[in-house]
C-alpha cells in the first residue's frame, strides 16, 4: 500500500511539472527510442519528440554541448544528459525525473 501512495505521489509531481520543457532526441527507427518515448508517455510525462534523421546541424548542436552521436538523448530544462549519467533506458528515465523533480529520483 506504501508504494502505491509513494508512485501515485511521483505521478501526480510529474502533471505537476509538466510546465517544464522536456525534449527527447531520438530517430523513429531507433528501439531504444520508442522504448524510451512509450515508458515516458506511460508516466504522462510530457516532451518534444526531435527527431535527428537528415539533421546534420542538429547532431552537430548535440556534439557541441557534450552529447554524444547516439540517441535516445534527453535534455531538461536545457540540461542534457549526458551518456554516461545512466546505463539503461530506466536509469534515464530517473535521471530525467531527476532534473525535472529537482530531486534524486531512481527506478528500479
Amino acid at each position: 500500500m506504501k508504494n502505491n501512495l509513494q508512485v501515485n505521489r511521483l505521478l501526480k509531481e510529474i502533471q505537476d511539472n509538466n510546465h517544464k520543457i522536456v525534449k527527447i532526441y531520438s530517430l523513429s527507427d531507433c528501439p531504444a527510442c520508442n522504448e524510451l518515448k512509450q515508458k515516458v508517455e506511460r508516466i504522462g510525462l510530457v516532451f518534444e519528440n526531435v527527431e535527428m534523421s537528415g539533421s546534420d546541424d542538429l547532431w552537430e548542436e548535440l556534439e557541441n554541448r557534450g552529447g554524444s552521436e547516439f540517441v535516445p538523448q534527453v535534455e531538461v530544462e536545457g540540461h542534457l544528459i549526458k551518456e554516461d549519467e545512466y546505463e539503461n533506458i530506466t536509469e534515464l528515465i530517473g535521471k530525467t525525473l531527476t532534473y525535472l523533480l529537482e530531486r534524486n529520483i531512481i527506478i528500479k
